[in-house]
């Protein structure tokens, strides 16, 4: 009975340790939530800015569907003056809104061949996980990134960031009526760097928290609290050049022109695009866009004009720039949720995880061969609601 007891042990730890080797020798990959939980620790670098805007409307679409109508504060400037008992007139309002939509849906889905999948566990999530997550960061980022870039309100720092600009881009903001509290400053690695090199920055990271001083992290400063965002990056247009087409010219103050010699095949002008006129050194930004047969025909932008005048066929530049955004978080809504689950039976197995504050599904299936399909996917929607709550600082680094 004892050699028996001793076989039935043995074979019970037999089983275990060959249930252990399967898992080990890459099974787990069978299941969603091998790859939706193996990313702690990984360096992704910075992507952050889903976690710096406005998510309290996550919930409202959740519970009426793919898209609600935000109501915009209004001004009113001053109160009226008005005698008690006097006759009462009511001034009729026209409520404008900003549409959140849930319309942005990405994934990411590979294949592994049966070579992919004899690679150890850490090999697999190393070399294909890593990439699918940061692949969906990445893009999220990027679209957030280009929602502010909407934003009209900027600073100029074409000849270089310094720390009167950050001072310049909060006082936009104050005249903007944005409130002191909850103002932050996100920038790629270019201009975070440049910071970093400027000495008041310098002084404030060298005092008070060492570890601040270990990381090289630039600190609360001149009101923003400061982030880097490895999504942000300089933007270079294919097509840099097009013309003033119009006869008469445009004179100071303008806001909109008629436009030739911008081909949009290949890389439209966008919303947020920064340009300037011949050899000038005034900057504007492009508000708005109209194509015909898939050419820029008309733009507006902002600032009006402040060359006297503008001829005809002059050069517009549409410049290499990026943005550091300094904002409060509620000047852009972002909308985040995953797809559902699929059920069983369908032959795909799925979970839904929380990866950097994103909402992801993953979902894992055998191809019809040997090899299997792994995807992540998200739905979401991006919106600036209010512009005069984010400012640019618009730099060529």
């Amino acid at each position: 009975m004892k050699l028996f007891k001793l076989s039935l042990y043995g074979l019970i730890a037999l089983i275990m340790n060959s249930v252990v080797k399967w898992s080990n020798n890459g099974m787990d990959y069978l299941f969603p939530e091998f790859w939706a939980q193996s990313f702690e620790g990984i360096l992704l670098g910075e992507y952050n800015l889903q976690n710096l805007v406005s998510r309290n409307f996550e919930k409202t679409i959740a519970n009426y569907g793919q898209k609600i109508n935000v109501p915009l504060a209004m001004d009113f400037s001053d109160a009226d003056s008005w005698t008690p008992g006097g006759t009462i007139t009511a001034t009729g309002i026209t409520q404008t809104e900003a549409e959140v939509s849930l319309d942005k849906s990405y994934k990411k889905t590979i294949n592994l061949t049966a070579k992919d999948l004899s690679l150890s566990p850490y090999d697999l999530i190393q070399s294909y996980g890593e990439p699918m997550a940061k692949s969906i960061l990445l893009t999220t980022n990027k679209l957030i990134y280009i929602e502010a870039l909407k934003s009209k309100y900027f600073v100029n720092a074409m000849a270089g960031i310094s720390e009167d600009l950050i001072v310049s881009a909060g006082t936009l903001l104050s005249n903007n009526e944005v409130p002191l509290i909850g103002r932050k400053c996100v920038a790629g690695a270019d201009v975070m760097g440049a910071l970093s090199k400027i000495d008041a920055f310098q002084s404030v990271s060298t005092s008070g928290d060492d570890d601040v001083m270990k990381d090289g992290r630039v600190t609360r400063r001149l009101g923003f609290d400061f982030y880097l965002n490895n999504a942000i990056a300089k933007y270079t247009p294919a097509d840099v050049a097009g013309a003033v087409n119009y006869a008469s010219g445009y004179a100071a103050g303008a806001t909109s022109m008629v436009v030739d010699a911008f081909n949009d095949d290949s890389n439209p002008i966008r919303p947020g695009d920064i340009f300037h006129l011949g050899s000038g050194t005034d900057y504007y930004t492009v508000t708005g866009v109209t194509t015909t047969a898939d050419d820029t025909t008309a733009i507006t932008f902002y600032p009006g004009l402040k060359e006297s005048t503008v001829a005809d066929n002059v050069v517009i530049n549409i410049d290499a720039t990026q943005s550091a955004l300094c904002f409060v978080p509620s000047a852009i809504a972002l909308a985040a949720r995953s797809y559902g689950v699929l059920p069983e039976g369908t032959g795909v197995k799925s979970s839904i995880s929380d990866f950097k504050g994103l909402p992801i599904r993953w979902s894992v299936w055998h191809d019809g061969n040997l090899g299997l399909n792994v995807q992540c996917d998200i739905l979401f929607g991006v919106k600036l609601v209010h512009e005069k709550r984010l400012v640019r600082i618009v730099e060529d680094l």
